[in-house]
């Protein structure tokens, strides 16, 4: 039986809980260990929670279109295990996301095409006149076009956490750890606190691991859901903006999360009254129904990011750290999440970007080298 530990509970790491536990079965005993109480969620929270990997690639590299269209899989394929399991349904629109602007920011707009022209498959957008707009989303008839990225939807993540909650109540082999803060662990599976020593320790804090890995740094991000009876938008939107791309995921009832904010800052305070005066505005200005509606919340949170902009698996010998999952945790953890169980199970992973797995020392530079032939190649 393998005897696995895994440090910081949030999505990353009730993620890795979750599907470990499905994975082995019986033949495997996990300790969720976390700082906070299970009632503490994160960044998980704090985010639209959508699986955008074509969008999203536009402003960063071509990794994260595969990683997120591995993502997309993966959330199909166990979403519905775990609705069985607790008897939560999780709602996972994929209505697909549109791209516009409002005519003064058509420049805006249109670099974003041409970005995503070259990046993205043909088949997987499309571009709409206004009267395909008209069409696919009556309530965004007055812009003039948009780009049509089908196969790109949001999951409610308050859905998800409640039902992983249940999940984690009745799994057997699953002790969670509460309020109990661990920043000591060797390589060789022990972690201060613990008398006993695990086949494989997961290194899962995000921020809290700050301290120990390099070109580490925290993006502050900020949302807000709001309740809008007068508007009913099915697809995910974004609207150009020169100083800031606003993005909107609706939810059951007439509710969307709203967000925006990309700060390089490690202050945790509440939103700022710019910031939500900013977010507010620009959605206004998208569609006036939402001039009436009613905040839930403001929320803010620091993404864990390396200065790459992209997710690192770090492994050496029992200890494994995953991190920098950045503004794309629901698009790149379960990618992850896969790839570190193919790990332990001496598969080769999904994602094909060894770049991304650091052994050790030797074997990073070995991994370059590896990288170096086939590019030669």
């Amino acid at each position: 039986m393998k005897n696995i530990a895994i440090i910081g509970a949030g999505l990353l790491g009730r993620l890795l809980a979750w599907r470990l536990n499905e994975h082995y079965q019986s033949d495997c005993h996990i300790t969720l260990v976390d700082q906070f109480g299970r009632d503490h969620f994160g960044t998980g929270l704090v985010a639209a929670a959508m699986v955008a990997p074509y969008t999203e690639a536009v402003g960063t590299e071509a990794i994260t279109q595969e990683i997120g269209e591995r993502s997309m899989d993966l959330w199909n394929d166990w979403l519905p295990g775990l609705q069985t399991v607790t008897g939560h349904h999780i709602a996972f629109q994929q209505n697909g996301t549109l791209v516009v602007s409002h005519p003064q920011d058509d420049p805006v707009w249109r670099r974003f095409q041409i970005k995503a022209q070259a990046l993205v498959p043909p088949d997987k957008m499309q571009l709409l006149d206004q009267q395909a707009l008209a069409d696919a989303e009556p309530q965004l008839a007055g812009f003039l076009k948009a780009l049509y990225f089908a196969r790109e939807g949001a999951i409610s993540n308050l859905d998800l956490y409640a039902a992983l909650a249940d999940y984690f109540n009745q799994a057997v082999n699953i002790d969670w750890i509460e309020n109990t803060p661990v920043n000591e662990f060797s390589t060789n599976g022990r972690i201060e606190g613990f008398d006993n020593s695990f086949d494989v320790v997961f290194d899962c804090r995000g921020n809290g691991a700050k301290a120990d890995l390099k070109g580490f740094r925290s993006v502050r991000g900020e949302v807000a859901r709001v309740h809008a009876p007068e508007v009913d938008i099915k697809h995910c939107v974004r609207l150009m903006h020169p100083r800031f791309p606003l993005y909107i995921a609706p939810r059951a009832n007439h509710e969307y999360i709203i967000g925006a904010t990309q700060i390089e800052s490690d202050d945790d305070s509440p939103v700022t009254v710019r910031s939500g005066l900013e977010l507010l505005s620009a959605l206004y200005s998208l569609h006036q129904g939402f001039g009436e509606a009613h905040i839930i919340e403001l929320l803010s949170a620091l993404r864990p990011t390396f200065m790459s902009n992209q997710p690192r698996i770090e492994i050496n010998n029992k200890l494994l750290r995953i991190n920098g999952l950045y503004r794309h945790g629901y698009l790149f953890a379960p990618a992850l999440v896969s790839d570190v169980i193919a790990h332990l199970d001496g598969e080769q992973a999904a994602v094909h970007f060894p770049q991304f797995i650091f052994s050790s020392e030797s074997e990073q530079h070995d991994s370059g080298q590896h990288q170096q032939r086939k590019a030669n190649a």
